[in-house]
């Protein structure tokens, strides 16, 4: 049987059959992929507790014939402590399911996963939505879905305010705006933010300070933005949802 090793990150997983599980995983050599790993929920398993979601490894895999099959597991960070707060476990949720929902599966992307590393490094050490706003706005760059920030991508006009518009591509001209029903309204600070954080590192990134009024806002710009490109709701936005309510 064939195998092949690959540097990953757990996005989500779900149980198979008795005592299997499927698990998606972002690999940086492989880019997204869904694997078995065989037998995992029994107490005896020796992979048990080294898939959980957002941990980081170095796995071995074997190919299948539906699904390859986890092997090996060397854990390079488990993150336990982003499952164990309740906000950041769910912003960590917004991560990974604007990974799975926008990244094409077995599509190699090398520098998104080196995004996703540095995000979850961010949800541990910073403000959780801040975090997930910062992974967002980069990855619709990488994926050749970036903002329009300056200059209004419909009409080519100036766009420097707070008027956006997931349909037309991003920040837009008050006239295109309003040709939009779904377009919002971000407000001075939120629409700053969001401008910084489509060109910011993530060092730079976690120094930034919001409202919570602006940090919503941002989560519901990213989020429609998203919405858009994959042309489908976000699972991700409903926790957030009910987080909030």
């Amino acid at each position: 049987m064939a195998v092949y090793k690959a540097e990953g990150v757990v996005l989500g997983r779900r149980a198979l059959g008795e005592a299997d599980r499927v698990v998606d995983l972002f690999t940086r050599e492989f880019g997204r992929l869904r694997v078995k790993v065989k037998a995992v929920r029994r107490t005896t398993s020796r992979l048990a507790g080294r898939l959980e979601p957002f941990t980081h490894a170095r796995l071995l895999l074997a190919r299948g014939r539906a699904l390859d099959v986890v092997a090996q597991v060397e854990v390079l960070d488990g993150y336990a402590d982003l499952r164990e707060d309740l906000r950041r476990l769910s912003y960590g949720w917004l991560v990974a399911d604007l990974t799975l929902q926008l990244v094409p599966e077995a599509e190699p992307h090398p520098e998104v996963f080196a995004l996703l590393v540095e995000a979850l490094q961010l949800l541990r050490e910073g403000d959780p939505v801040v975090a997930a706003g910062w992974y967002a706005l980069r990855l619709f760059g990488e994926l050749g879905y970036r903002p329009a920030s300056g200059r209004c991508p419909s009409c080519g006009g100036e766009a420097g305010g707070d008027r956006w518009s997931p349909a037309l591509g991003g920040f837009c001209c008050p006239r295109c705006s309003e040709a939009d029903p779904g377009h919002l309204r971000l407000g001075g600070e939120a629409a700053g933010a969001t401008r910084f954080l489509l060109q910011a590192s993530a060092q730079e990134a976690g120094r930034l300070r919001l409202s919570e009024r602006a940090t919503g806002r941002v989560v519901a710009a990213v989020v429609a933005y998203a919405e858009a490109r994959a042309d489908r709701p976000l699972r991700a936005a409903k926790v957030l949802q009910a987080l909030d309510r």
